[in-house]
């Protein structure tokens, strides 16, 4: 998938969620829930959550694979969601190098 030049200027340079996080949604239909990151897509600023955020997929049949409805994870935007806190299970805003009223 390409991008326009307005969106490949808004790419996230220093990431602080990566795969295996523990997180929480906080915009969607899923919000308020946690899961753990499954994918991260860097070039579309995107992650999936596992088990959060199901759509469903309308598949065509062809040769040698069945049709029909399949549910699957969808893409989530980076800024919907954000990491728990491993001790108060709370979720964290990161500021640049340390998270807000903490040190790291």
């Amino acid at each position: 998938m390409t991008m326009g030049w307005k969106a490949a200027q808004k790419l996230i340079q220093n990431w602080k969620i990566l795969r295996g996080d523990n997180v929480m949604i906080i915009r969607g239909k899923d919000r308020g829930e946690t899961g753990i990151i499954k994918c991260v897509i860097r070039s579309q600023n995107r992650v999936i959550v596992e088990g959060k955020i199901l759509v469903k997929k309308h598949i065509k049949q062809g040769q040698g694979q069945e049709g029909g409805i399949l549910t699957v994870e969808a893409l989530l935007h980076v800024s919907n969601v954000q990491v728990l806190d491993p001790v108060t299970h709370w979720p964290k805003r990161y500021s640049h190098g340390s998270c807000v009223g903490e040190d790291l």
